[in-house]
């Protein structure tokens, strides 16, 4: 199967993004255009065939188009988002999944956003945070286990999700920041620290190839991956950076 990476392209009214503190200076939705645009080469450049869901200029947040479905094996969740003023932005990106992946979807009270979801291989850690709640977690076990695959619910400290501190190099390997949840979680792994006061720093994307995506604004990340042995390429996502977004946000993954 070829390695599929569904995106959808920067609003207009970008400016608007829930954060958890108001961006000084607003948030430039062009900037974030260009930026959104060079993720999207590199993703392509490391093997990813890109499909761009449609824009909507109404919903701010949906660049971020993770949060809205996660892909677990042949099979796709579409979520509930935790916060309220994202759950219109599910059923665009349910029209541009349905002709490749049967469908599921979590039903309230449940909520779950994707970037709570960190697969590991076999495993998939889900985080419970603010916008991740045990029900959505639950969501997400009745797909995988009948798959084979592990659930494991994880306590989120300090940050928005747990990818916002946590993301994987390999089926075995990750980058974890101390403030995204417990190390012990991830027991049999190997756990690379990433130091700093960022935890986004933490967050990286997988490429098709094998390389590894790491943020511009990172490059203790990049030295750090690079000296594991990965290939790394570089973006700029400064910009959604500001918006409380990482790298894993801005797709869909299927590899």
């Amino acid at each position: 199967m070829t390695a599929v990476a569904f995106v959808r392209g920067v609003s207009s009214s970008f400016e608007q993004c829930v954060t958890a503190r108001p961006p000084d200076p607003p948030l430039n939705p062009e900037l974030a255009a260009t930026q959104h645009a060079q993720y999207v080469a590199a993703l392509e450049r490391g093997g990813y065939q890109v499909i761009a869901v449609p824009v909507d200029d109404d919903l701010a947040d949906s660049s971020f188009i993770e949060d809205t479905a996660v892909v677990v094996g042949t099979r796709v969740l579409i979520t509930r988002p935790g916060h309220p003023s994202r759950r219109h932005e599910v059923e665009t990106v349910a029209a541009a999944l349905t002709s490749r992946f049967p469908l599921h979807r979590v039903r309230r009270p449940a909520m779950i956003d994707g970037g709570d979801v960190l697969k590991m291989g076999s495993s998939i850690f889900v985080g419970r945070s603010d916008r991740t709640n045990e029900e959505g977690i639950l969501a997400i076990a009745a797909i995988a286990e009948p798959l084979g695959m592990s659930v494991t619910s994880v306590p989120v400290a300090r940050v928005l999700h747990l990818k916002s501190g946590v993301s994987a190099l390999d089926d075995g390997t990750l980058l974890w920041h101390r403030d995204a949840c417990e190390r012990e979680v991830f027991d049999g792994f190997e756990v690379l620290e990433v130091v700093g006061d960022d935890p986004e720093a933490a967050n990286v994307v997988r490429l098709a190839d094998g390389g590894i995506l790491v943020a511009e604004h990172h490059p203790e990340t990049a030295a750090l991956v690079t000296g594991k042995g990965f290939t790394v390429a570089t973006t700029d996502v400064s910009e959604f950076a500001r918006a409380d977004g990482g790298l894993t946000c801005l797709s869909i993954r299927v590899r």
